[in-house]
């Protein structure tokens, strides 16, 4: 069982994505905005992997994967962006940075999301590709 934070905005978002998530047996933490995660992760939670929204009020997505990146505690934690940008100015900053993977909020699939969830906290904590689904961003696969 891994321990996801899950941070978001969106309440209903959250809401069916947490769902899922602990369906499958893991553990979900919830922030509803960027200092919200970094309350959390500062007051020693250390998650196997992070969900991570850009358009959020209060610390936006861009400067929560920034301080990730920058800080020994947290930098090996895979990040996955699921946000409703599939491209744009916050979604190249973050690229820059560093995720695991982008997945736009329209167009991803559960079993995708479950199984980069198990993919990320396997132990496999080492640097991958950047990657952005772009036929999910597209529609393309949708069923």
């Amino acid at each position: 069982m891994a321990t996801i934070l899950l941070v978001d905005d969106d309440d209903v978002a959250r809401l069916v994505v947490r769902r899922m998530i602990e369906r499958d047996g893991h553990h979900v933490v919830e922030a509803g905005d960027g200092q919200a995660a970094l309350d959390h992760l500062l007051g020693g939670l250390q998650p196997d992997c992070i969900i991570l929204d850009l358009m959020m009020p209060t610390l936006g997505g861009v400067d929560v994967l920034r301080r990730l990146s920058t800080d020994p505690r947290w930098s090996h934690i895979p990040v996955l962006l699921m946000t409703a940008l599939n491209e744009g100015r916050e979604v190249d900053e973050a690229r820059a940075i560093g995720f695991r993977r982008h997945f736009v909020k329209a167009y991803w699939h559960m079993g995708d999301l479950l199984r980069t969830i198990e993919h990320a906290t396997a132990g496999n904590h080492a640097p991958s590709p950047l990657t952005s689904d772009h036929s999910l961003a597209t529609g393309a696969g949708l069923s």
